[in-house]
């Protein structure tokens, strides 16, 4: 018997219904796919996002403890305020050497005596001075003496302070480096900026910074860089109290401003007119106006 239309419709219906459920999986199924994977993405960019933040956290505590070491430096001896000068080094020398020629003199002339060459009483008179000066430096009598025994002194503290000092200096750099990790105060104190600076900055980061403190100058440099960054991290302090002041009040200071600037605009406006009217009652007052020659 033929098939009616309505039973070759039905199994059409079913089919398309069953490839419209299907289809209708099949999507759910991505959209499900979709909001996973937008999910993880989500999770991986938040967790990414807190360890840059950790991280930046972690390196500004870091950085504040290095800025809170400037307080504690050791400025005297960065400055080198007991270095010798070359003033003193060569007045020293020369009265050190004006007490060997001294006391060659009086012994020459004493064994001259002896030999007969020159007079007894010259000789008895040199012998003495000869034998008060040897007592002045083999009995121990030169530490009444400032001048005699000053430069020997003064060149064992000049090696001293410059052997104290660059053991100090290395302390402080260390293995990572201190100069180039503080240098963002530059922000806070812009003599930081300046060439040579910058340069101590990049050669505190090349780990070539002590092989370059050579002389005094570079060592003066280095104290100078540690003042300014002291200057600019106190800058920073003062800032960040201020800042708290500002927001501990129930205020904002830009709400105030344009307060400020509203009274200002508000106390000028009424002037105009003053003006205006005294300079029309000085046109009308004949006696205000000066008279002509």
């Amino acid at each position: 018997m033929p098939a009616s239309p309505g039973s070759a419709q039905q199994p059409e219906s079913m089919t398309s219904r069953q490839e419209s459920a299907e289809e209708e999986v099949k999507e759910s199924r991505a959209a499900r796919e979709r909001e996973r994977q937008q999910w993880e993405e989500e999770e991986r960019q938040r967790k990414i996002d807190e360890r840059q933040q950790a991280e930046k956290e972690r390196l500004e505590a870091e950085r504040r403890s290095l800025y809170a070491e400037l307080e504690g430096m050791d400025y005297d001896l960065l400055s080198l305020v007991d270095y010798p000068t070359d003033h003193e080094i060569y007045a020293a020398k020369r009265a050190r050497t004006l007490w060997f020629i001294a006391l060659g003199s009086a012994l020459f002339l004493f064994l001259a005596s002896l030999l007969s060459l020159t007079s007894p009483w010259v000789g008895g008179i040199a012998g003495g001075i000869a034998f008060v000066l040897w007592l002045t430096h083999g009995a121990g009598m030169m530490s009444y003496f400032p001048s005699l025994n000053r430069y020997p002194m003064l060149v064992n503290q000049r090696k001293k302070l410059k052997r104290e000092l660059i053991e100090y200096i290395r302390n402080i750099e260390g293995r990572l480096g201190y100069i180039h990790r503080i240098y963002p105060l530059v922000e806070f104190n812009p003599r930081l900026g300046t060439r040579r600076f910058k340069r101590l900055a990049l050669m505190s980061k090349e780990h070539t910074l002590l092989a370059n403190l050579r002389t005094l100058q570079d060592t003066k440099s280095y104290y100078e860089f540690m003042v300014e960054a002291l200057k600019a991290y106190q800058e920073l302090l003062q800032k960040e109290k201020e800042d708290a002041f500002v927001q501990s009040m129930d205020f904002d200071p830009d709400v105030l401003e344009e307060q400020a600037q509203e009274h200002e605009e508000q106390k000028n406006e009424p002037e105009e007119p003053a003006e205006q009217e005294k300079q029309a009652a000085s046109q009308d007052n004949p006696s205000l106006i000066p008279p002509k020659n």
